[in-house]
């Protein structure tokens, strides 16, 4: 069952890294529009940080190019598994060619104390990313990175809360992250709905505050009773061009090894859950 972002009016999961984490009600009292408080400010972006789905999670995805003129691509399949521990939020994620050998894997972990990413292309050993190279498209031809995957900016340590306003007709809170790098996205200004704390949009600035590029969760879906990502979007603002990424299959309620998320095992594919379920 799918339903588009205007119209889910029930308890929302938001997939990714940094999203995959079932969002609780909040009730703030009072004007749903109305400013934070510091103190609620704080609290909304630490429920968000430390927020957990009951079990682990395993996508299979397509990435669809979308020019802003001519055709799009054909779509580019993939996997993703997400998972908590005590070091944090993990990630692991495989890319396939068109003929549906691994083009590139990646893990990831993003916790209060450190963040990593690993990156194994074409099969080989995983060597550790730097901001620049997971900032790197997945394949050619398409916009999204392990950045978009991984969002990183979630847990930068110079956060701030900004506003609360109107998005697609839901009341949001607008939090601006400083880069710690010395490299673009040099701010992401992203927001959190006020209901259910789940992410919906990520804004990026360059050095000029301009918008670089903007990524936008477009749909969820109900799978076995939980709320999941259905879909999202990553454009560029710059040629207008876009990636549409959908969920076209997922299991949930599981638990995975420790040993899927360790870059070591990227050189090789995971083994996969047998309860997948069509979106």
């Amino acid at each position: 069952m799918r339903n588009s972002l205007l119209s889910l009016s029930v308890r929302w999961v938001a997939c990714f890294a940094s999203i995959f984490a079932l969002a609780q009600s909040r009730d703030f009292g009072g004007d749903d529009f109305a400013r934070l408080s510091p103190a609620q400010a704080d609290k909304a972006l630490m429920d968000f940080r430390d927020s957990r789905l009951a079990g682990d999670i395993c996508l299979r995805i397509e990435i669809t190019h979308k020019p802003r003129l001519g055709e799009s691509s054909v779509p580019i399949k993939g996997i993703l598994w997400a998972g908590f521990t005590e070091a944090g939020q993990q990630m692991r994620g495989e890319i396939f060619d068109a003929q549906g050998k691994p083009r590139l894997c990646f893990a990831s972990t993003k916790g209060a104390k450190n963040s990593s990413v690993w990156i194994s292309r074409g099969s080989q050993p995983a060597t550790p990313s730097s901001e620049a190279q997971f900032a790197q498209p997945l394949a050619e031809g398409l916009l999204l990175s392990p950045f978009d995957l991984h969002l990183p900016f979630t847990h930068w340590g110079n956060t701030r809360y900004l506003a609360t306003e109107r998005s697609r007709g839901r009341p949001v809170h607008l939090y601006a992250a400083l880069n710690p790098q010395s490299l673009e996205p040099n701010k992401v200004i992203f927001a959190l709905d006020r209901t259910y704390g789940a992410l919906v949009q990520a804004v990026c600035k360059n050095a000029k505050d301009e918008t670089i590029r903007t990524l936008q969760v477009e749909e969820f879906s109900k799978v076995d009773e939980q709320w999941i990502l259905g879909g999202c979007s990553v454009r560029d603002e710059a040629t207008r061009d876009a990636d549409i990424l959908r969920v076209t299959e997922a299991a949930v309620g599981l638990k995975f090894p420790s040993e899927i998320f360790q870059p070591e095992s990227l050189t090789k594919p995971a083994a996969l859950p047998l309860n997948f379920k069509k979106l």
